[in-house]
């Protein structure tokens, strides 16, 4: 009788939490000021993205401006706060793709009209947008300093060297992520590090979020949670928590030991985890959490700026 009680209790979580997902997710309404700034922020993030290729692609991301118009100007005509940080940043980000065309010379009038060009530039002031460039020597000038300036220098990385890490460095890196807090202190989690080249573009075929820069990958951290670990079905859940949680503290443990990285989602269809899983040999008690790419970055690169909320649009204070 527990056993019964048990699964539908597990059974009700999971329909409680589809019901909130499809009412509350942006995944089929714009009927709020965070669903359409999550639409803002993911569109403005991919042509973030583009800005950091080497070469950068002519006339790239056509149809991803064109949403990310329709939503800047949705929120001005909603009346949603235009100091926004990521309603600015989009802002920021167009102007920065129409500067860097009209710096090369490029005609772009056919993508972003004078009017749409009048209107980012007014909001964008003042804002920076786009991208952020480092040399290797600066990238990791304050991986051994404070929390405070170490946390602030870490960004996702996607131009690597041919430099491979060897075992041993992933090995002390794997050991200090391991400090990162789990439930009951259970510590479910796995590492599978991926050095064969045909592999990592196996998985990174799969992963499919990489495809402008993967040709310089050459190694993969795969970040899984064994569902074992976990004794209640209150719990089934935390597979997530506890993930995400150790993933944090292995990127901060790779940007110490001064290896660059991207952690790349994974929000994918059963069918494309079950391939992964397939692929790389995982046991079917593992759930998948990430797919990290790592190795030593190229001498001279640049990464997305990725504006940050204010701490006014995080913090809830009830006295």
């Amino acid at each position: 009788m527990g056993k019964i009680i048990s699964i539908l209790a597990l059974f009700s979580d999971h329909l409680f939490e589809f019901i909130c997902f499809v009412r509350y997710s942006s995944s089929y309404s714009l009927n709020s000021s965070t669903k359409l700034q999550g639409r803002i922020t993911f569109n403005y993030h991919s042509l973030e993205k583009g800005l950091i290729n080497v070469p950068i692609r002519s006339r790239f991301g056509k149809a991803k401006i064109s949403r990310l118009m329709n939503y800047l100007k949705l929120w001005v005509v909603r009346g949603y706060d235009v100091n926004n940080s990521q309603f600015r940043s989009g802002c920021a980000v167009l102007k920065k793709y129409f500067d860097y065309h009209a710096e090369t010379g490029q005609e772009i009038n056919d993508i972003i009209s004078d009017n749409e060009i009048e209107f980012f530039s007014r909001y964008s002031e003042g804002q920076e947008g786009g991208t952020i460039s480092f040399n290797c020597k600066d990238y990791f000038s304050s991986s051994h300093s404070g929390f405070n300036e170490f946390s602030v220098s870490r960004h996702s990385v996607r131009h690597f060297s041919a430099e491979s890490i060897d075992y041993t460095t992933i090995k002390r890196v794997i050991s200090l992520a391991g400090n990162a807090p789990s439930v009951c202190n259970r510590q479910g989690w796995q590492v599978t590090f991926i050095t064969r080249k045909s592999l990592v573009d196996e998985v990174l075929l799969i992963q499919s979020g990489l495809n402008s820069t993967s040709e310089s990958v050459k190694q993969l951290l795969v970040v899984t949670v064994n569902r074992g670990v976990f004794v209640s079905v209150t719990e089934w859940y935390q597979v997530f928590i506890d993930g995400g949680i150790f993933v944090q503290n292995l990127l901060y443990a790779l940007h110490f030991h001064e290896i660059a990285a991207v952690a790349l989602n994974w929000s994918k269809h059963y069918f494309l985890d079950k391939k992964l899983r397939k692929l790389i040999g995982l046991d079917p008690s593992e759930k998948v959490i990430s797919v990290i790419a790592i190795g030593y970055p190229i001498e001279e690169f640049s990464v997305p700026r990725s504006k940050r909320k204010d701490v006014s649009e995080i913090l809830k204070i009830i006295d």
